[in-house]
């Protein structure tokens, strides 16, 4: 992968992580300067969701990592940085621009409404708030299902598939999945849960 940096990034440390619901793992840290970042990492890993800190720089970035991909920081805000040569990364920002980020910032209201209501002892304020909460949750579940079924060869929804497999398990998602991802490891990971379902329901 390409990490292209302006001048005044030259020199800070960059930070390459795995994304999983709830957890972060390092995978590789480098001084930004040359261009070309070598990853040693395994075909059936790729492609998948990876997050990049900066250091001294504001935001994080989300993004679809591949062989090839390019990255063009930018040197106000990570997030806002381009990323090219990465077939996955339009169906990713598709989905965050569309789905995830107007959630989130729904559940951020909702969630101050309810501290609020907490700090004032206000039991009906209260419940509306959770409730509401507990709304948007469902509804970005069924957002998320509606996106995967439209894009049944994407690896963005076979990544929304297994970070949210408990939602989807017994819904016939992963038999939507084109067969073409096969070769990935998250897809055989699915493949196996799924065998396993089967078996103990006995379908």
């Amino acid at each position: 992968m390409s990490i292209l940096s302006p001048r005044e990034l030259r020199g800070r440390k960059a930070v390459l992580l795995t994304r999983e619901k709830g957890f972060a793992a390092i995978v590789h840290s480098v001084k930004l300067g040359s261009d070309t970042i070598h990853l040693d990492l395994a075909r059936d890993l790729l492609p998948d969701l990876y997050q990049l800190h900066v250091s001294q720089l504001n935001g994080s970035l989300f993004f679809f990592l591949e062989s090839g991909t390019q990255i063009r920081l930018d040197t106000t805000d990570l997030a806002k940085s381009i990323v090219t040569n990465s077939k996955s990364n339009p169906d990713w920002q598709l989905f965050s621009e569309s789905i995830q980020q107007p959630s989130d910032k729904r559940l951020k209201t909702y969630a101050a409404g309810e501290k609020d209501a907490r700090k004032k002892g206000n039991t009906d304020s209260l419940n509306y708030w959770i409730d509401k909460q507990l709304i948007e949750k469902e509804d970005l579940i069924q957002k998320t299902g509606v996106f995967i079924s439209a894009h049944p060869n994407s690896y963005v929804s076979l990544y929304l598939l297994k970070a949210n497999w408990f939602a989807f398990q017994d819904k016939g998602m992963f038999e939507k999945l084109d067969i073409s991802m096969s070769g990935h490891q998250n897809y055989k990971l699915l493949k196996g849960r799924r065998r396993g379902i089967v078996a103990t329901n006995g379908k």
